[in-house]
């Protein structure tokens, strides 16, 4: 099948019927799959990158007689065209944190939800995906060197066992994860367009065909994951990361020690001054990110 005839059934057969679940109770054997996949991905990948592995020159048996040109590893061709590249790197990197529009559903749905049970599963979710995250990068690009794609499962062959199974077993993870981010969309969705009004299974399931169908429209239009990935860290990953956490505590925190409630002191002082900081910041790596990584993807001679 072609790409496109592809990406039409795993939106009908996949993406639209969990992007029509009402609770996210039901995708904890997919976080589970998704776990246990980014871990098996992680040692295939190793075992790949070491001396002698499957995609070195020097291996008895390897895949690289498989794979087309631009994806063979490449090394001390082409450098860091200009430090300004890091901004692309920056901007992908906010994707792997893009999660905190589904904040409060986690938090609601957890046992014994309390503020510390809370607060330790953040501290553990976001501090082992940026290890992860860097590891990944790392062993990829000891790999494949130059020849990374934004995707990095892209690389290796198709004869390879064990990356295959990586890919199913991402591509059920990314599957599921559909599902937390439409949830949470639609939320905030039927709180502008429908406050106050009871929410019907036919709003529901038009909202769900609306968004999965702009978003199967945009897949089937754009190829490059890797610059879809750094325009929407750069721009949604910014913004949610940076700027509107930073807005909200300022907007809190001023109407509570205007109602008294809460009494201004050096350290909170210091609190604001650096949200204030984080917008401006969050603004740069939005604007910065996104048209470097324009820049990158359609004149990179420009760099």
């Amino acid at each position: 099948a072609t790409r496109r005839v592809n990406i039409v059934a795993i939106s009908l057969l996949g993406v639209y019927p969990l992007s029509c679940l009402k609770s996210l109770a039901a995708l904890a054997p997919v976080s589970l799959t998704g776990i246990v996949g980014i871990l098996i991905t992680c040692v295939v990948m190793t075992m790949r990158a070491l001396p002698g592995g499957m995609y070195s020159s020097t291996a008895a048996v390897n895949y690289l007689a498989s794979l087309p040109p631009d994806l063979r590893p490449s090394f001390g061709v082409t450098g860091l065209r200009s430090a300004k590249s890091l901004l692309v790197l920056s901007s992908m990197t906010a994707t792997a944190f893009l999660v905190h529009m589904a904040g409060p559903e986690v938090y609601q749905t957890l046992q014994n939800p309390t503020l510390t049970r809370f607060g330790k599963l953040s501290a553990i979710g976001f501090g082992s995906t940026a290890l992860i995250s860097a590891y990944m990068m790392i062993v990829g690009f000891l790999t494949f060197g130059g020849a990374c794609k934004g995707m990095i499962l892209n690389n290796y062959s198709t004869l390879d066992v064990g990356a295959t199974i990586c890919r199913l077993l991402m591509g059920v993870s990314l599957l599921g994860s559909y599902a937390f981010l439409s949830n949470a969309m639609k939320k905030a969705w039927y709180e502008i367009f429908y406050k106050g009004k009871e929410i019907s299974d036919k709003i529901h399931y038009r909202t769900s065909q609306f968004f999965i169908g702009i978003l199967t429209s945009l897949a089937l239009a754009v190829s490059d994951a890797g610059f879809v990935v750094s325009v929407t860290g750069a721009l949604l990953g910014s913004a949610l990361i940076y700027m509107i956490p930073s807005f909200i505590f300022l907007k809190s925190t001023r109407r509570r020690m205007s109602e008294g409630s809460l009494v201004s002191t050096r350290v909170l002082t210091v609190e604001r001054y650096w949200n204030k900081f984080l917008i401006g910041l969050g603004a740069f790596l939005a604007l910065a990110g996104a048209g470097m990584s324009v820049v990158n993807t359609f004149f990179p001679h420009l760099l």
